[in-house]
C-alpha cells in the first residue's frame, strides 16, 4: 500500500505541479527574437533551445530571456 501511495504521489508531482513554461529569447546584437518551450542554461552562461518557429537548435551566448504566457507564445509563433 505504501508503495502504491508513493507511486501515486510521484506521478502527481511529476505531472500535476509542473505547468508549461514558455520563453521569449532576444539576441541583443542581431535583434533576432526566438520562442521556445524548453530552455537550457549552460555553465558558460549561454542558452540553448529549439526555436518554435523554425525548429532549428539555437545556442546564444548573450541573450535576454523572458517568460511568457501560453496565449502570448501561441500568438507569436503563429505570426510568421
Amino acid at each position: 500500500m505504501k508503495r502504491l501511495m508513493g507511486l501515486a504521489l510521484g506521478f502527481l508531482i511529476l505531472f500535476g505541479c509542473g505547468g508549461k513554461t514558455y520563453w521569449m529569447v532576444n539576441d541583443p546584437y542581431t535583434k533576432a527574437v526566438y520562442y521556445t518551450k524548453k530552455l537550457d542554461k549552460l555553465a558558460s552562461g549561454a542558452v540553448t533551445f529549439t526555436d518554435a518557429r523554425t525548429g532549428k537548435e539555437v545556442s546564444n551566448q548573450n541573450s535576454e530571456v523572458q517568460k511568457m504566457t501560453e496565449d502570448e507564445f501561441k500568438a507569436a509563433v503563429e505570426k510568421k
